[in-house]
């Protein structure tokens, strides 16, 4: 291979990996902000705690960084929570009856296969 087609295909992954990075970066900074206007809300009310949170027009760009990055930890702690609970629930809901034992398993190194005859 070319050393221009290897560049080609490392630059991608470098920048998906860096988008990811951000989006995180953007989801952790959200809920600090969330937690923060909880905190807000229960000394001063959800009104003027929220009004801090939201933009208003012609708010600066970091108004509504802020604004989106709580929108978006919002709904990943939402997404988070569904799945948890969707889990839980696909997990109550197994086909084995809670009085049937388990099925045994080998040792962890060992290959699936016919049963010993010992």
């Amino acid at each position: 291979m070319s050393r221009s087609a290897d560049a080609v295909r490392i630059v991608p992954g470098w920048l998906v990996r860096g988008g990811l990075f951000a989006l995180w970066a953007l989801v952790g900074w959200g809920s600090l902000l969330l937690a923060l206007t909880v905190v807000a809300s229960v000394r001063e009310g959800p009104g003027p705690a929220l009004a801090r949170l939201l933009p208003s027009p012609g708010a600066s760009a970091w108004a509504w960084v802020n604004g989106l990055a709580a929108a978006l930890a919002f709904v990943a702690w939402l997404v988070l929570v569904g799945l948890v609970v969707a889990r839980r629930r696909g997990s109550a809901r197994s086909p084995r009856s809670s009085d049937e034992p388990a099925p045994e398993r080998g040792s962890p190194g060992e290959l699936p296969g016919p049963p010993s005859r010992s």
